[in-house]
């Protein structure tokens, strides 16, 4: 089971991976329950490169179905660890 530390730690590392994809979004505007469409309006290509880099980071092999409920950062730190 993870920690608390762990899930904070690797919340850190996703809110930074995002931040860096997207460019444009200064990181004290994203917390962990920022959600990509609603508060930055955040779509296909830039949230494709994300997740894709998600993917890849953390050596995932999400289902459609998986990538299709993400929609918060939180959500992307419950899949990692559920897939790992």
């Amino acid at each position: 089971m993870q920690s608390k530390a762990d899930r904070a730690q690797l919340t850190q590392e996703v809110i930074e991976l995002f931040v860096s994809i997207i460019g444009f979004i200064p990181r004290e505007d994203v917390t962990r329950t920022t959600n990509f469409i609603r508060d930055f309006d955040i779509i296909d290509d830039d949230l494709t490169c994300f997740m894709m880099q998600v993917k890849w980071r953390y050596n995932l092999k999400p289902t459609p179905e998986d990538w299709a409920r993400i929609e918060t950062i939180d959500e992307v730190i419950d899949l990692i660890l559920a897939k790992n």
